[in-house]
């Protein structure tokens, strides 16, 4: 059996073309055309974000009109996953063009893995096949989520871009207790706790992990569309102290790995059931330039018994809060909004009412700005969109915490 497609040769002679075609690149137009991409994408999820939070929380309210045993209960649950799914298309979209510094955070790679093509199913289908077998108990890695996705797509594309005619993909994460002796040739992974992503598919055998590691010297990852994103992806995990390794068989196809550490074990948060929303009398002001998104919110809190108060941009905002004569006890704060944004709204908004708890939200700024909120004193981020239940429950987190 022909273990590998190519020869050393040939893959010494790929690696030389693209790094010939890295050099004939002009960094300058590459980085001007790249920053138009994100800015364009960042618009592009901005008002998308804003659409599906309309979709989720009319579809709360009239969950709330209807009862939960109205006929009409299971459409409004496809609606609910089909805005869901719109808001994952958008994550992925800005995974790939917003460069912001990194995250690192705990991360759950079979939230990653049950996502992975999966937009992308039905158009596939029954051309390809795909399954996924994920493990139930997965630890968790100290990564950043974005990067992760990345890599994951990447490893995915590449899979189906395998398969010429039908085939199969198969995504798998398991836990693995590695011993140093037993670890993947040259990986340098030492003993401990792993958890490894696998993504197999019987298509073309693609680059052995060769290739991958040479990748690895040049000066610039392939386009991710590439099967020589392979190398971006083994540069990935490198970073994060991984592995990652390619076999490819005549006949059989491949079988990418993935080797993440997983991180210390602790004692896991009990996870709030966001299921009934938490009622308040609080007064909330609403900040957000989307009319859609004021009414929704609006009508929302006030059927949880809150008073509120709306203001379409940061400046009305603060000239709510100078005038009005009650307690305003939190605002809900959008970060990107035409006549004064949420980053430069917020310290006069704190001058004016020091008390008064803020919840940033947002859905395409960079993490280094809703950090930097936070780090001012913001109360929380809730990223959009965002169901009513879950909006519901942070503001009564806030609320109760008494910061």
């Amino acid at each position: 059996m022909e273990n590998l497609v190519k020869t050393d040769a040939d893959l010494r002679e790929e690696l030389e073309t693209l790094r010939a075609w890295v050099k004939e690149l002009n960094p300058a137009e590459d980085a001007s055309r790249l920053r138009a991409i994100a800015a364009t994408a960042g618009a592009m999820a901005h008002d998308i974000n804003n659409l599906v939070g309309a979709i989720l929380g009319n579809v709360a309210l009239l969950r709330t009109e209807l009862g939960k045993d109205s006929n009409t209960a299971a459409m409004l649950e496809s609606i609910e996953e089909a805005a869901e799914k719109a808001a994952e298309v958008v994550q992925r979209l800005l995974a790939f063009t917003q460069q912001g510094p990194q995250r690192l955070e705990r991360v759950n790679l079979n939230t990653i893995a049950y996502h992975m093509l999966l937009v992308e199913e039905q158009e596939l289908a029954p051309r390809i096949r795909i399954s996924r077998y994920v493990d139930p108990d997965l630890w968790d890695v100290n990564a950043d989520y974005k990067q992760l996705t990345q890599m994951a797509i990447s490893l995915a594309r590449n899979a189906v871009e395998a398969i010429q005619n039908e085939g199969r993909i198969i995504i798998r994460t398991r836990n693995l207790e590695l011993d140093e002796q037993f670890a993947p040739e040259g990986s340098g992974l030492t003993s401990g706790r792993y958890v490894l992503l696998s993504v197999e598919d019987n298509g073309v055998p693609t680059a052995s992990e060769t290739l991958a590691k040479g990748l690895e010297q040049g000066e610039r990852a392939a386009p991710a569309q590439d099967p020589l994103a392979l190398a971006a992806v083994f540069a990935m995990a490198k970073e994060y102290q991984g592995y990652l390794t390619v076999k490819s068989e005549q006949g059989q196809g491949n079988v990418c790995q993935v080797y993440l550490p997983a991180c210390r074990r602790e004692e896991k948060p009990l996870v709030l059931d966001r299921g009934e929303a938490p009622v308040g009398t609080e007064t909330v002001l609403i900040v957000d330039d989307n009319q859609a998104i004021l009414d929704v919110i609006e009508a929302a809190l006030k059927r949880l018994g809150y008073r509120t108060l709306r203001a379409k941009d940061g400046l009305g905002a603060i000239e709510i809060a100078r005038t009005y004569e009650g307690d305003i006890h939190l605002t809900l704060l959008d970060m990107a909004m035409p006549a004064m944004g949420g980053v430069e709204a917020y310290p006069e908004l704190k001058r004016v009412r020091p008390d008064m708890a803020v919840i940033v939200c947002t859905g395409i700024e960079t993490e280094a700005a809703s950090d930097a909120l936070l780090e001012a004193g913001a109360n929380a981020v809730l990223h959009k969109p965002f169901r009513p239940s879950v909006l519901a429950h942070e503001i009564r987190r806030v609320l109760d915490s008494g910061v």
